[in-house]
């Protein structure tokens, strides 16, 4: 048997294990009368943080984090989802820089529109001399250092995904 049925077979025996943890479940339960009751369990809970740090250099990177902190939240499995960006990546959020192609913007607003937390560091904002008010869209907060509230979600169960 080479590689390519060793996939097969393994994709095969895995894949009701994947349909079985990613399907809602149903639970029936009966009542003390007798009558029956149906519920559907969680999904689950989790936290993540999306660190972003790529800058406008790389659009393609820059929009893939904003993209996929959104879906993560639009999931349903997570019970927090945050969008951190330091270094480089803060001038995306600039209504200055006039490198940033509209997209990115959108990008940003909607994730922000469906539940992402939005943290910028306030170091990288001065070193580039980004002027708070001139965030667009504006995040739920300008914290005083990236690495210290990464620290504290960290420190609070949250997963990293770092581009």
């Amino acid at each position: 048997m080479n590689w390519r049925g060793m996939v097969m077979i393994v994709a095969v025996a895995v894949s009701p294990a994947v349909v079985f943890l990613f399907a809602p479940r149903s639970v029936v339960t009966t009542t003390a009368r007798g009558e029956e009751s149906k519920r559907v369990e969680p999904k689950g809970h989790g936290k993540l943080v999306f660190v972003l740090t790529t800058g406008l250099e790389d659009l393609q990177e820059n929009g893939m984090a904003i993209r996929q902190a959104k879906v993560a939240k639009e999931s349903g499995y997570l019970d927090d989802v945050v969008l951190l960006v330091y270094g480089r990546a803060v001038q995306a959020f600039s209504k200055d820089v006039t490198a940033k192609p509209p997209q990115t913007t959108a990008a940003i607003k909607e994730a922000k529109d469906a539940g992402v937390r939005i943290l910028i560091c306030g170091e990288a904002i001065k070193r580039f001399n980004i002027p708070k008010e001139s965030l667009d869209p504006q995040p739920e907060a300008v914290v005083p250092n990236a690495i210290v509230a990464l620290s504290e979600l960290v420190s609070k169960g949250y997963q990293i995904i770092k581009y």
